[in-house]
């Protein structure tokens, strides 16, 4: 999976956990903006693992990442949405 794919499935989850908690009424915002701390922070270790500069972050989206397990549940997820939508 590249950065691209990996950002595009972390954000949609961020957004939907910050609709949800919008809509029952949290206080919070469902832990929306830790997950999106924690993709800035592997971002940041991708860029410090390649030796990019600012201008150079562009290429990052085309970084073969894998699966990190460091959003293995959100993938998960992301995977069991692919799969109800299917139809056989």
């Amino acid at each position: 999976m590249k950065f691209s794919k990996l950002r595009t499935i972390i954000m949609q989850e961020v957004n939907e956990r910050k609709e949800s908690a919008g809509y029952s009424g949290s206080w919070t915002d469902g832990g929306s903006s830790s997950l999106k701390t924690e993709l800035d922070f592997y971002k940041m270790s991708l860029v410090k693992k390649h030796d990019l500069r600012p201008s150079e972050w562009g290429s990052l989206d085309n970084v073969e990442v894998g699966e990190p397990s460091e959003f293995s549940s959100e993938i998960e997820k992301y995977k069991t949405k692919l799969a109800r939508n299917i139809k056989l």
